[in-house]
Order: structure tokens, then C-alpha cells, then sequence
């Protein structure tokens, strides 16, 4: 059963303020993307799809420095927007289209990219191992599959799974992020994990951003929720999430 359409808009909205400030909706630093992206080896004018592209960063990097032509796909009106514009201003000339609309919608012909790329966007396909073999179906033959998803650093309390909604099976470890690769038919190239600076850094932003909102937007009907929520957040991350909770790139060649 899909979740209420007014639970997904509130979702929508907390998600957009807590990542008013980041450039990567994910613990990940400019030089570790650039260092991820160098691995997919593109061709110039290599055609990539980018799902749940966020603000469009990764695609934008991948035009300007690389030449790629590209195609960023979200539900968030507010991220593409911020997409379209860095677009604009960085990679004029590139031929890069955002569309918004679900992942699942998007008419994509099989074997039609040269990667794909999906970070920290695994559920618009049902969970990690739906989206790659998704994924896996759109790139050609040879073709690199970058995706990123979280990881258990460690068997994770109960009242941190309460905290983050998730159950145990929801995620995997990381060995077994990279096991899944391989069982979805595709081949391991490189792997990347966010380090505590990084984690930091985006929790930061996060937390800061909501906190603002709230107390700088006393009229909004949703302020103390949001300070409620994001203060339960932060100190569930700082209780538990630092030492359970990882962040994984994971580069993939297909077959």
C-alpha cells in the first residue's frame, strides 16, 4: 500500500528544508564525487541517466568536466528547479533535461544509457536490490551503474530502528551492498564510504536548516513539529547513528 499522498507532500517539504543547504543530499564531499565519477571512465558525450538527481550536481559535474549529455529525474519541484539553474550557469552548453516525475514513469529504453546513477534514491525503486537490477537494465552492455546506499556499520540498536522507521532487513552491510551487485549480474569497480567529517557535515546542515525554519517561521502550523522532529533526529544520530549507520558509493560495470 502506497503511503497517504498528504503524508509524501509533509515528507516532500521537511526534506527540502533540511537540504536548503547542501549540494549533495547525501554525507559525501565534493572530491570523493569527483573521485567516484572519474570511475565511470565516460566518453565524451556519453548519455546518462541520473534518478532522483536531487539538484542535479552529479549530472552537472559529469557535463561540465566530462561532456556528458544527461537526464535527471525527480519528484521534488524545488530541487529541479535548483538543478535547472546550476545548469544553466555552469554547463550552458550541455544537453542536460530534468523532468519531474517518478523514477518508475520515466520512459527509459532498455540498454539506453551509457551509466546511470542513483544515490540515496534506491526506494523509488522498492529498496536497494530492485533498483539495481532496474538499473542494470538501462545501461548498455559495458556500461557503469554508479549507485549510493546506506549500510548497518553494525548491528543497529532496536530504538534506532524505531527512531529511523526502518527494520533490520531494510538495509544491508556493506559487503553485502557490493554482493548484491554482483547478484543482480553486474561487476564491482570501486567502492566508496563516507567518512565522520563527512557524516558530520551533512547531519550539521541538516539539523541547522530545520532548526532555522522553525524558529525563524513562528506563523508556520508546522514549526514545533519540525524542531520536535529534527531534536529527535540529532540525538538519536548522536546516541546511535555515528557508530551504526554508514554511506556507501558503489560503481558497477555491466556485463
Amino acid at each position: 500500500m502506497s503511503p497517504p499522498t498528504a503524508l509524501l507532500t509533509d515528507q516532500l517539504r521537511f526534506t527540502t528544508i533540511a537540504h536548503r543547504d547542501h549540494v549533495f543530499l547525501s554525507p559525501l564531499s565534493g572530491p570523493k564525487v569527483d573521485q567516484v565519477l572519474s570511475m565511470l571512465e565516460l566518453p565524451h558525450g556519453s548519455r546518462v541517466l541520473d534518478v532522483g538527481c536531487g539538484k542535479g550536481e552529479m549530472l552537472v559535474r559529469l557535463a561540465g568536466r566530462w561532456g556528458a549529455r544527461g537526464v535527471g529525474v525527480d519528484v521534488n519541484p524545488v530541487f529541479l528547479a535548483d538543478a535547472r539553474q546550476r545548469a544553466g550557469s555552469r554547463a550552458p552548453q550541455a544537453a542536460l533535461a530534468f523532468h519531474e516525475q517518478p523514477a518508475t514513469d520515466f520512459p527509459a529504453e532498455p540498454g539506453s544509457f551509457d551509466a546511470v546513477l542513483c544515490v540515496d534514491s534506491t526506494e523509488a525503486y522498492g529498496g536497494y536490490r530492485d533498483a539495481l537490477r532496474s538499473l542494470a537494465g538501462l545501461v548498455r552492455s559495458h556500461g557503469r551503474v554508479l549507485i549510493g546506499e546506506r549500510f548497518w556499520r553494525r548491528r543497529p540498536h532496536p530504538d534506532y530502528l524505531a527512531a529511523l522507521d526502518l527494520e533490520l532487513d531494510d538495509l544491508l552491510d556493506h559487503p553485502r551492498n557490493v554482493r548484491a551487485g554482483e547478484e543482480a549480474g553486474l561487476v564491482p569497480i570501486c567502492t566508496a564510504v563516507s567518512t565522520e567529517d563527512e557524516w558530520d557535515r551533512y547531519e550539521g546542515l541538516y539539523s541547522r536548516a530545520v532548526e532555522e525554519h522553525a524558529a525563524g517561521h513562528p506563523e508556520d502550523p508546522e514549526a514545533e513539529s519540525m524542531w520536535k522532529r529534527i531534536r529527535r533526529h540529532h540525538e538519536a544520530w548522536e546516541h546511535w547513528g555515528r557508530d551504526t549507520l554508514g554511506f556507501g558509493l558503489y560503481v558497477f560495470q555491466k556485463k
